[in-house]
């Protein structure tokens, strides 16, 4: 019973080691760090209601939902096996100010709305009618409520031979500076900006984790300094050469 036991919570452990890795990635982890960012200098200290469209497997949510036990935070998917694993790792936490519902962006509206912020985190470029989202996202905000994307760069490329060109599940490679802002305006949203983010060192870091994600843990474990080494550059600016995806900030237009 005891080896049982100890094999069981062998299993929990690597478990938990797997979604620390997972969320390590560094196009995962930059990601993040700028939403998380945008989201306490709106909040000001201030409890706010956040939906992640596109949320996926739900760990970068339940990371800010860790860290901000006063924000309430939902996550929406198309895919309900993704959700059910959220939900599992959300209820494994005792996160009890996050949640995930099923959703199809596309066709509106959602289940809840009248947030203070939505985050869209590199989905974008996976779906077909990506105006409207956007005009779903918006919609779903409060008057005044902001909304946090991030896209890749339409012409991004990959730094070393043999990585894979394409962005996962691209239905399109990217959006420039230029249709980024003009998709967020025709979505109704305002005070648009939009900046240049994922240099070389990140995208480099990000290529070399992709050629190990597969291998033993222990080899993971062990690229885990390397990989927060070349966001936390990237943060303070240490890194250069083109971008290969765009961080955008909007506001809906308060009423009156």
């Amino acid at each position: 019973m005891a080896g049982e036991g100890q094999d069981g919570l062998g299993r929990q452990a690597r478990g938990a080691l797997e979604e620390r890795i997972a969320l390590m990635a560094p196009s995962r982890r930059l990601r993040l760090a700028l939403a998380e960012e945008a989201l306490a200098g709106f909040a000001a200290g201030q409890p706010i209601r956040v939906l992640d469209a596109g949320c996926g497997d739900g760990l970068p949510l339940l990371a800010i939902a860790r860290r901000h036990p006063d924000w309430t935070l939902v996550g929406m998917d198309l895919s309900e096996e993704l959700l059910a694993g959220a939900r599992e790792r959300a209820g494994n936490r005792g996160l009890g100010n996050v949640s995930f519902r099923q959703a199809d962006l596309t066709r509106p509206p959602l289940p809840e709305d009248g947030f203070d912020a939505v985050i869209a985190l590199e989905c974008l470029n996976e779906i077909p009618d990506d105006r409207t989202a956007l005009r779903t996202m918006a919609e779903s905000l409060a008057p005044g409520g902001i909304a946090v994307v991030q896209a890749p760069e339409a012409s991004w490329t990959p730094i070393l031979k043999g990585s894979d060109p394409t962005w996962r599940k691209e239905v399109r490679h990217g959006y420039s500076a230029k249709q980024l802002a003009a998709a967020l305006g025709e979505a109704g949203l305002a005070e648009i900006e939009v900046r240049p983010t994922f240099r070389a060192t990140v995208e480099l870091a990000q290529e070399l984790r992709d050629r190990i994600k597969d291998r033993g843990l222990a080899l993971r474990a062990a690229a885990f300094p390397a990989m927060l080494a070349a966001v936390r550059a990237e943060r303070w600016g240490l890194t250069g050469g083109r971008a290969n995806a765009l961080f955008s900030l909007s506001r809906r237009p308060a009423s009156g």
